[in-house]
């Protein structure tokens, strides 16, 4: 009864290590994928927002020398009332040549109705429409280091190593430490009910040596009576 008091909490503690690692690894593969389809979307110039954060890839130099071309920036969802002259926003522009792409300019000049003038820090003039406040994404405020180390793998190899090799590594990592962890415990059984059974085996033969004794114990009472039966002072005395 004590060993199987004891291997209890063992259990337990097995499916916890057991539903901690799922846990784990179903995290690693959500955030893969989340990073994966963040870096698609960027790549097509489209907003993906994260609680209320998005990632932006910039594809021109337009903001040079405070972003780059390349870099992969963030950008906070941000109301148009508390933007001010000299923010640097995403905002999809109104531009005849650029027209429903995301464009991130700073903020030269604010207006009574709500809209913005806005210029790229590189460019010699400014943007040719206003920027309203329903075109905008957001409010940049830095740059994202783990994006921009990611896209820095150009080449789709690489890619196809980062998305799809190693979460599937990981997922067959996991399998791997499931099945040994069984392996073991499967083991521990085994030697469990082995033990189990000896006991048994033991507990029998006690048994079977008690009963012998008190067969015994039984036989040798009733010889001395049957001795006491047959002295001869007792039939003299009868």
């Amino acid at each position: 009864m004590a060993e199987q008091k004891t291997s209890q909490p063992e259990s337990k503690k097995g499916r916890l290590i057991r539903i901690t690692d799922i846990a784990l690894t179903v995290l690693i593969l959500v955030l893969v994928v989340l990073v994966a389809y963040i870096m698609i979307n960027a790549s097509r110039g489209r907003a993906v927002s994260v609680f209320g954060k998005s990632i932006l890839s910039v594809v021109t130099g337009s903001m040079e020398p405070s972003i780059h071309e390349g870099d992969y920036i963030i950008v906070e969802k941000a109301d148009a009332d508390d933007l001010k002259k000299n923010d640097i926003i995403s905002f999809y522009s109104r531009d005849e040549d650029i027209r429903g792409r995301l464009v991130t300019h700073r903020i030269i000049e604010r207006y009574g109705d709500g809209t913005f003038l806005t210029k790229g820090d590189a460019n010699e003039t400014a943007d040719t429409e206003r920027v309203r406040p329903e075109d905008i994404v957001g409010k940049y405020t830095g740059r994202a280091r783990l994006f921009e180390l990611i896209g820095s793998f150009a080449d789709f190899k690489k890619l196809i190593m980062i998305f799809v090799i190693i979460p599937m590594a990981l997922v067959s990592l996991y399998e791997v430490k499931t099945l040994a962890k069984l392996f073991v415990q499967s083991r521990q059984d085994d030697k469990l009910s082995q033990q189990e059974m000896r006991e048994q085996l033991i507990r029998k033969e006690i048994e079977k040596h008690k009963e012998l004794l008190r067969r015994e114990e039984e036989s040798s009472q009733k010889t001395d009576k049957e001795v006491k039966d047959c002295e001869p002072g007792r039939d003299n005395e009868t």
